[in-house]
């Protein structure tokens, strides 16, 4: 062996001489022996694109049955090699090249080689004469075939394809042809689940072996395919092509096949769709894409880093449509395919969380962060399911919803980036043939001449086909008619500027398509262009029923709405209408429209009546103001409406109603436990809001609170603090002091103060702030509560733990009476209260109380909602006290690791779990451990609250007594 291509050669021979073990048996093995054998790493040795490790070659050859001798001689071999390609070896695996031993080897791989060669003679003339025989038969097995002997053919090449599996080269073409007889055969024979088998071993074993661009590969792909696919049902036949002399093996549409895809489960067949779905119907227009159909299946189906599998190419050219075709054609292989629309990356969350409620692993109404951790949770503990993130626009944000495991991702978008996260592949314009057959599809009547035209007016883009032959067809409109509007309408659609992201052709169409719709139903045309101003989900059909009235100057094609308002019939014909011309699309839950069509509706409209669609979307969106953001009951209609709050550019907004909706809309995603995204949002509108109005004004007031609050949860208490100190003095000024939104700022002011270190200042903050709530709103309203809360919060912090404790007696029984035993904020004071009992040395009561809080907070949130990890994390504590140390610990080490994945690893909140598991090392006397992690903790603190924090402090001292113990 010479050259890396002859050791990748030798290292297959090898493989397959110990009967083929997978890569993912192999990886297992190295594991169970305390090495590593990465599937995807090996996959690139044997196929010759990198250099392995010696402890890699090694521990393969072991793991293949090599005998001693023969690891001697492959270790010869990797220093022969590592010398020729400049490889190093790690220092310690290093040996004197000088020493007796190693001159002994190099005596033995030579002579072991020159054995291994004349080995190889004797085997090349020997397969020489088996494969001249192999052909013979072969063609016996064509001719068999052809005349429709078909259980003879069987037999014969079942028999070539035992025989060809025992020699050493696997790609011949007798090889090819057997083995694809065999499976030509099998379907032949009805025997459907047995082909799709074999074609799926086949293609397994020639992509490891041959490479996925090596023709057999790519014969062996097409059968598998076509017999995966659970379209209309095929049958084999032969075509001309490479593999055999007179055809190769091809697959064509017939109605008498159905197969059964090798991964179905029991009592599920091709076209049953799983028990969770939430996709929309199969478009049974779909054409084309078979090469990217297949990349995907492959790519799967090889698992590893091509679970997660990205689409990405510009707007409109199908990679929505591909992502469904897919989970449609594999929907028998999984037992759960859910699609998110991604766009907003602030949204996804919210339908994760819808996930977790559909497999019933989360109450209705459970917080956002709560439902979508359960859910990634469960899918990373299963395999057989599929998530569709469909237009995602930003890497980062939609890579921290990926769950993990050996479950499938597959994510459409128009943006690049993703080969970090994801195997990408590129989705362009379709190709001239698909083209004319989707215009067909679409529009039955048009011959093939016009449909070659009309493709390549439209530069071959999918959405553009589809809508131009859904227009052909609804309006009867002759190819050259529709030419020759498209070559006059483009200079009115852009004489304002370039297209944007999407073509010009698609936006000549959708241009054509408004002029008939206009025709056809004006009130049509009122909701397009209303919904074009939303974001491109759901408009519910109340919502346009509630458009408020029409002012003087509105526009006649917008006022029209207002007058049929009430009409809900007319409404839904209305919707209809654009939805057959392709415009729109309809449902129970509403009417939607296509981005991209959106886009080009936006800019078609003058600038008078734009401003009068304005005017009626934001009507709609206020009159259906979901109301009280910190209200569960609200959340579902929340949820619905913040896209739509976030597409009208709320940065912009000169309405106060607006502006008031879109502030609620970040309160109310930091309530739902999304802080990420309800700071990011206020954030947005603060910065934009500031500019215009200055920051005494009530809006900017409003969403710096949020921002604070947002913040605060995020744990980033220093930019809170600025903010809080920013914003107090002015909701003095401009609201008073007095007025609840100033007791509200000035309440969270306290609350980050405390979190903080600054306890007196908390306590002076808060108590002013508890008398004032008592006074405006009374001592049992639920704010004036929250107050007496975190007032005696402070004072424990402050070591006046009686006073703490008699007001937190007092506001938890209040709590109880008012709002209820299992209310999250009664949950929370039991906590404080149990802290008080501890630090007064009550700890029998601390730990019922701290018991019965942790229970409840694991049935009504879960396991991973914040207020259980806090419970979990005092109740540790509190074990710990009584001496029950290793129950203490596991608890502990169990929060620890839900926390890290929760909150984040720099989270104050873990790390005070981590400081509170090193304690309890440090009594077990697992010093080693628990100075490497408290250690760690330290550094956080450090960097996360400074060196002065209280928290710190105890974070150092802790350290200290486990290094002086140890």
């Amino acid at each position: 062996m010479q050259t890396l291509d002859e050791l990748s050669r030798f290292m297959r021979m090898l493989r397959a001489r110990a009967d083929s073990p997978s890569y993912r048996d192999l990886e297992k093995a190295a594991v169970a022996l305390g090495n590593s054998l990465p599937r995807t790493t090996l996959g690139e040795v044997l196929r010759g694109r990198r250099f392995p490790s010696k402890a890699f070659l090694l521990t393969f050859v072991r793991l293949c049955e090599a005998d001693p001798d023969e690891i001697r001689v492959w270790e010869g071999v990797w220093n022969r090699l590592a010398v020729q390609y400049k490889v190093a070896e790690p220092p310690d695996a290093a040996a004197d090249p000088a020493s007796p031993d190693l001159v002994q080897d190099r005596r033995r791989s030579t002579a072991l080689e020159q054995q291994l060669k004349d080995l190889r003679d004797r085997l090349k003339q020997q397969t020489l004469v088996l494969e001249r025989a192999a052909k013979a038969w072969t063609n016996v097995g064509d001719a068999l075939r052809r005349e429709g002997h078909w259980a003879s053919a069987g037999l014969v090449y079942g028999a070539l394809a035992d025989l060809q599996s025992a020699l050493p080269t696997v790609g011949t073409d007798v090889a090819v042809r057997a083995r694809l007889g065999v499976i030509e055969v099998l379907a032949a024979q009805g025997q459907y689940a047995d082909a799709e088998a074999a074609a799926l071993r086949l293609t397994d074993e020639y992509t490891k072996v041959l490479g996925a661009d090596h023709p057999d590969t790519l014969a062996a792909q097409q059968i598998l395919t076509t017999l995966g696919n659970p379209q209309p049902t095929r049958q084999i036949s032969r075509c001309p092509g490479a593999g055999e002399p007179d055809g190769s093996l091809t697959l064509i549409h017939s109605e008498s096949l159905e197969p059964h895809g090798p991964h179905a489960p029991p009592g599920r067949v091709p076209g049953a769709l799983p028990p969770v779905w939430n996709l929309e119907p199969r478009n049974p227009q779909f054409t084309g894409r078979d090469g990217i159909l297949r990349r995907l299946r492959e790519r799967f189906d090889l698992g590893g880093a091509s679970v997660v599998q990205a689409l990405r190419g510009p707007g409109g050219v199908g990679k929505t449509q591909i992502a469904v075709e897919y989970a449609h054609q594999r929907a028998y292989a999984y037992d759960l395919v859910w699609w998110i629309t991604a766009d907003d990356s602030s949204l996804v969350g919210d339908q994760i969380a819808a996930l977790a409620v559909e497999l019933a692993l989360v109450e209705r109404g459970t917080d956002t962060a709560t439902a979508a951790a359960v859910a990634k949770a469960h899918l990373r503990g299963r395999d057989r399911w599929l998530i569709i993130f469909d237009n995602a626009e930003e890497r980062a944000a939609v890579s921290e919803w990926l769950p993990g495991g050996p479950g499938h991702v597959l994510i459409t978008s128009r943006v690049g980036g993703w080969e970090r996260v994801a195997a990408t592949t590129q989705v362009d314009v379709m190709a001239a043939t698909e083209s004319v057959a989707l215009l067909q599809a679409h529009c039955p009547d048009l011959d093939r001449g016009d449909a070659e035209s009309l493709a390549e007016q439209l530069d071959f883009l999918p959405l553009a086909l589809c809508q131009a032959g859904g227009f052909l067809s609804e309006t009867a409109t002759e190819v050259g008619d529709y030419l020759n509007l498209l070559s006059a309408h483009p200079a009115a659609l852009l004489s304002e500027g370039e297209a944007g992201d999407y073509p010009r052709s698609l936006a000549a169409v959708i241009g054509l398509s408004l002029d008939q719709l206009a025709q056809a139903d004006p009130v049509g045309l009122a909701i397009v262009r209303v919904c074009a101003l939303l974001a491109p989900e759901s408009v519910p059909v109340r919502w346009l029923m509630t458009t408020g009235e029409a002012v003087p100057d509105d526009d006649e094609s917008v006022a029209v709405l207002t007058h049929v308002a009430e009409d809900e019939m007319r409404l839904r014909r209305a919707i209809g209408t654009a939805v057959r011309l392709g415009l729109a699309k309809g449902g129970r839950d509403g009417v939607r429209l296509h981005r991209l069509v959106q886009g080009v509706v936006k800019d078609l409209l003058p600038a008078a009546t734009l401003e009068s669609v304005r005017r009626h979307a934001h009507g709609l969106l206020v009159a259906n103001d979901p109301g009280n953001p910190e209200a569960p009951s609200t959340w579902a209609a929340w949820a619905h409406i913040v896209p739509h709050v976030l597409a009208v550019e709320p940065t912009t907004l000169r309405d106060p109603r607006l502006r008031v909706l879109a502030c609620r809309a970040s309160w109310c995603l930091i309530e739902r436990g999304d802080a990420d995204a309800g700071a990011r949002l206020a954030r947005s509108l603060r910065s934009a809001w500031l500019r215009e109005l200055g920051a005494d004004d009530v809006h900017v007031l409003w969403v710096t609170r949020c921002l604070a609050r947002g913040l605060r949860e995020q744990g980033r208490y220093e930019e809170a603090r600025r903010l809080y100190d920013d914003a107090l003095p002015r909701y003095h000024r401009v609201l008073g002091p007095r007025h609840t939104d100033t007791l509200r700022l000035a309440h969270g002011s306290a609350i980050n103060l405390r979190m903080l270190g600054q306890y007196e200042a908390a306590r002076k903050l808060q108590g002013d702030t508890f008398a004032s709530y008592r006074d405006v709103l009374g001592q049992d309203h639920p704010h004036t509560l929250h107050s007496a809360n975190h007032l005696a919060v402070d004072l424990s912090s402050l070591g006046h733990y009686d006073e703490a404790r008699r007001l937190h007696e007092d506001t938890l029984a209040r709590y109880r009476r008012v709002i209820g035993d299992d209310h999250p904020d009664t949950l929370r004071s039991a906590n404080h209260l149990a802290a008080d009992l501890v630090a007064l040395g009550e700890h029998a009561q601390a730990k019922a109380l701290d018991e019965d809080t942790l229970d409840r907070c694991r049935r009504i949130f879960g396991e991973d909602h914040p207020y259980t990890l806090r419970a979990a994390t005092s109740y540790a504590t509190i074990l710990r006290k009584f001496g029950n140390l290793r129950q203490a610990l596991t608890l502990q080490e169990e929060t620890l690791a839900r926390s890290q994945q929760i909150l984040g690893a720099d989270h104050p909140q873990t790390l005070r779990t981590a400081h509170a598991l090193c304690e309890t090392l440090h009594h077990l006397q697992e010093l080693g451990r628990a100075k490497g992690m408290q250690a760690d903790t330290v550094q956080r603190y450090r960097r996360v609250l400074g060196d002065d924090h209280p928290d710190t402090r105890n974070a150092v001292d802790l350290l200290e007594k486990i290094t002086e113990r140890q």
